[in-house]
């Protein structure tokens, strides 16, 4: 397997370093991110490779290399002992036992996995695993947006939408890991089927995948809209449309956020949150989605609850998963106290 590694190195002042550092894994579909992470989220070394399409045993083989040249550079640089390794992976996560339970469509053969022990049987470090957007929560809970506040919802819109919720400052896993599948929730009960089964699903309407698809079956239905090839269209084609002043592209988007501003409103009325966190690559490229959101969800729902939410966009970009994923081993070896909710209301 050609590995295609890209290696990014930021080092400042790095020699007989004192401070903690974790290893901070980000499993997604198209990428994995490894890095050297320190307790305060600066990445001192990153290594970035394709997800493997071949299956588990060939991305546990990826992440057992990655490790290994994370170790040298640790031992190059002079590092303190590692606290441990985090990992962040798409999918639903049994959290108490480490477990990959159900993984994600763009993933292959990513099911019913032990990572957490595959991975400490390997390397003898102590090991946590969690969902993606969970740590990526973390992130900006300890360090990000979202610092300083006790009960926060976190979205992120990219392919799909994911959720994350932190209640009176601890991260919501419910039962095993799988809470807060929020992209899941749906908005119409009549309306498209999701790959998940279900019907309506936010993600259906809002993620990139969902504004793609909307867009496929209208001009299915309007070829005299659009004469290229329709099966090829992607939400940065919608986006541009609407931009342009394309009258049904703007529709369209106008629907999307429409589904977004009664998903967020089921939300709140659900979690009570001060604060809601968005990010993702659509809000990334689309900023304006934010206070388009948030003067919707103002107009709609229970006053006193929906007036209250902050909306706030995430700090961390691309290295949020990573920083998030090693933030961990930080949180949960030294049973790291948050910090209280001074900024709350």
């Amino acid at each position: 397997m050609d590995r295609k590694v890209l290696v990014i190195k930021r080092l400042k002042g790095c020699g007989r370093m004192k401070r903690d550092v974790s290893i901070g894994i980000d499993i997604g579909g198209t990428k994995i991110v490894a890095g050297l992470v320190t307790v305060e989220g600066e990445v001192l070394y990153k290594q970035i490779v394709p997800t493997a399409t071949e299956g588990k045993e060939q991305i546990i083989f990826q992440l057992q290399q990655m490790i290994n040249d994370l170790l040298k550079e640790a031992h190059k640089l002079r590092l303190p002992t590692l606290k441990g390794i985090g990992i962040g992976t798409a999918g639903q996560i049994d959290f108490k036992n480490g477990i990959v339970r159900s993984g994600t469509s763009n993933i292959k053969d990513w099911n019913d996995i032990p990572l957490k022990h595959e991975i400490q049987r390997l390397f003898g470090f102590p090991t946590w695993i969690d969902n993606d957007v969970n740590v990526v929560a973390l992130a900006e809970s300890y360090l990000g947006a979202a610092k300083g506040y006790n009960n926060v919802v976190f979205l992120t819109l990219g392919t799909g939408i994911g959720g994350a919720v932190i209640q009176e400052g601890k991260l919501l896993h419910g039962e095993w890991g799988g809470a807060a599948e929020l992209g899941h929730m749906s908005v119409d009960r009549n309306g498209p089927a999701c790959n998940c089964g279900y019907k309506g699903c936010l993600e259906a309407y809002a993620s990139g995948t969902g504004i793609a698809n909307q867009m496929k079956r209208m001009l299915r239905k309007n070829p005299e809209l659009y004469d290229g090839q329709i099966e090829n269209i992607t939400a940065r084609d919608v986006f541009q449309w609407a931009s342009e002043g394309k009258q049904f592209a703007k529709s369209l988007l106008d629907k999307a956020i429409d589904a977004l501003a009664y998903g967020t409103v089921n939300i709140i009325h659900a979690f009570n949150p001060s604060l809601l966190v968005i990010g993702g690559g659509i809000i990334d490229q689309h900023s304006w989605i934010i206070t388009d959101l948030q003067n919707r969800v103002r107009s709609l729902g229970i006053s006193s609850l929906v007036q209250s939410v902050s909306f706030k966009k995430a700090a961390f970009g691309d290295e949020a998963g990573v920083i998030g994923a090693a933030y961990q081993s930080f949180l949960y070896s030294q049973n790291v106290q948050k910090e209280g909710a001074s900024n709350e209301g």
